[in-house]
């Protein structure tokens, strides 16, 4: 009798399964306190697609449907199951671990599968040397303070190289660079093909250099002085050093090879989920759909791409993208209208606008303010104040700065952070998620720049720097001049490589512009209000506020 109880209950729990499994059912509701899903984001969590792209403009819950299908994944799954999380840096790892923690059904099924969240760099190098036998690997923080560091001594090591290459013997059969194809090009243009996975003479003297640019020209002939120069390079890497060393787009490139040598390598995953996907380069996207055994589900938005991207094809990614596959949220949950009403009017060239009315809310709020400041101290005292008002009456409410100085004007006494560091607590997002006493009397304020903010997300912006130096960059303008020899300026082309610079600057402000949860404040400090952001002619001047006449900025 108690063997025919127990037999009936097995069948009827693996009824169950079955038809779970069946009808892919899988509620959300309930899954993270506080949240409510939508039937939109139902829909796509309930997707069986084995690969699925999800898009959406900034604060439509593209970060939490990772999560509800990972649950949906480890629920479902009737074995143990090896599931990767791959997200852009160590910042939103603790924010999606804290979110994943949340969950008493992941508590609960974490038990049963293993579940890792990392980097995409970290992650690779744990294969290569773990798994792979490869040396010892330097690791790789996805900061843009450590980006630039790498790319400069890349720079440097290319330098030297060049130098080496102009006094040998063999300099004199290749075809002369000019003088603009400089160390900085060269590592651009290394980069570039690795990027793409161009690694042989035939690819890249076959290859269109498209997402390179027009400027410096490089002549048919040349290619084979920077392919040749490509090998020094790689050379230089691996033999100059104790230790073999890397570039960031190297570790897609082994990454690849591996699997293409061990192609049911043990240290695959049964499941791959991949946030901010429209900044990770092709290669790096290629090497993550090899990487996995069942699905992979990989969440973007286009206009949020501020870290540089060549264009390929999804085909070559082995990526399969139809109207079942790639999936758009529409609802925000983040932004009040009012400050979307605003980010979403920036124009873009290479991504399909959604403005407002493509768009539900859920919120409404006050119009995002514009000021100009004489001084950069009226605009710190004006700030100050506005902050402690702010803490004032919503105590624990939190507050970011987001400036674009350099390393060098970070140090310099004087700026903007110094004048704030005498009434508040400034830090970085590197503290982001933590607990704060704010009884204490220096409240927290997160000082930071819009490279390093990607996924997060304020209750209150201040962008500063909301002038014509900084949006777009002086710097990034200078360099381009800087790459065209003004004795035969092709002004067409001049102006295509400027636009797309525009372009790249504008989706730095809409990442600034879109972390904002209840206020937006874009403030900037010059003698001449003159001196405003050119981007401010894509605002309706019926969506801001401002200190100074808008007549001619009407768009």
């Amino acid at each position: 009798m108690t063997t025919t109880i127990i037999r009936n209950e097995e069948i009827e729990q693996f009824s169950r399964r079955l038809s779970k499994r069946w009808k892919n059912y899988f509620s959300i509701d309930g899954l993270l306190p506080g949240i409510h899903p939508t039937n939109e984001q139902k829909q796509v969590v309930q997707s069986s697609e084995k690969q699925l792209m999800i898009r959406g403009s900034a604060g439509s819950g593209k970060s939490l449907m990772l999560v509800y299908r990972l649950i949906k994944m480890m629920e479902q799954a009737e074995s143990p199951q090896k599931i990767l999380y791959v997200t852009f840096n160590q910042t939103l790892i603790q924010d999606t671990l804290k979110r994943l923690k949340q969950s008493d059904k992941y508590i609960e099924l974490s038990k049963t599968h293993k579940v890792s969240v990392v980097t995409y760099h970290d992650l690779v190098r744990k294969i290569l040397m773990y798994e792979c036998g490869y040396p010892s690997i330097n690791r790789l923080y996805m900061k843009q303070s450590s980006i630039s560091n790498h790319e400069s001594l890349i720079e440097a090591r290319i330098r030297i190289i060049l130098e080496e290459f102009k006094q040998s013997p063999e300099f004199i059969r290749y075809e002369r660079l000019y003088k603009t194809h400089t160390p900085k090009f060269l590592r651009e243009e290394f980069f570039w093909m690795k990027a793409n996975g161009i690694y042989t003479w035939d690819m890249y003297s076959t290859r269109e250099r498209k997402g390179r640019g027009h400027s410096p020209n490089v002549a048919r002939k040349q290619r084979s002085t920077i392919f040749h120069l490509f090998k020094l390079y790689q050379d230089f890497m691996k033999n100059h050093f104790k230790t073999p060393q890397l570039d960031m787009e190297d570790y897609a490139l082994h990454l690849l090879n591996e699997l293409q040598l061990n192609k049911s390598a043990s240290f695959k995953f049964d499941h791959i989920l991949v946030d901010e996907f429209q900044d990770l380069q092709p290669m790096q996207i290629k090497s993550l759909v090899a990487l996995t055994r069942k699905t992979i589900t990989l969440v973007g938005d286009a206009k949020q791409r501020i870290y540089k991207r060549t264009p390929v094809s999804y085909k070559d990614l082995n990526l399969k993208v139809n109207s079942r596959t790639n999936q758009r949220l529409t609802k925000n949950f983040r932004s009040t209208r009012q400050i979307m009403n605003l980010a979403s009017a920036l124009q873009f060239t290479d991504v399909e606008n959604v403005r407002e009315d493509d768009q539900d809310f859920f919120r409404e709020g006050p119009k995002p303010e514009i000021k100009h400041f004489t001084t950069m101290n009226r605009m710190a005292n004006q700030m100050k104040k506005e902050i402690h008002q702010i803490l004032n009456y919503h105590p624990g409410k939190s507050i970011a700065v987001i400036h674009r100085y350099s390393d060098n004007e970070l140090n310099r006494y004087g700026n903007l952070r110094h004048a704030l560091e005498r009434e508040f607590h400034v830090i970085g997002i590197e503290q982001y998620g933590k607990s704060f006493d704010y009884n204490k009397q220096k409240k927290p304020i997160f000082f930071t720049n819009p490279f390093e903010i990607k996924g997060l997300e304020f209750d209150y912006v201040f962008i500063v720097h909301f002038d014509r130096y900084h949006y777009p960059s002086e710097n990034r303008i200078n360099d381009l001049k800087e790459r065209y020899d003004t004795k035969k300026i092709n002004y067409q082309n001049y102006d295509k490589d400027y636009d797309e610079i525009l372009n790249d600057e504008k989706k730095v402000l809409y990442v600034a512009c879109s972390r904002a949860k209840e206020e937006l404040r874009l403030y900037y400090a010059n003698e001449k209000q003159q001196r405003i952001s050119p981007f401010v002619r894509d605002f309706d001047t019926r969506d801001y506020v401002s200190n100074f006449g808008k007549g001619k900025y009407r768009n």
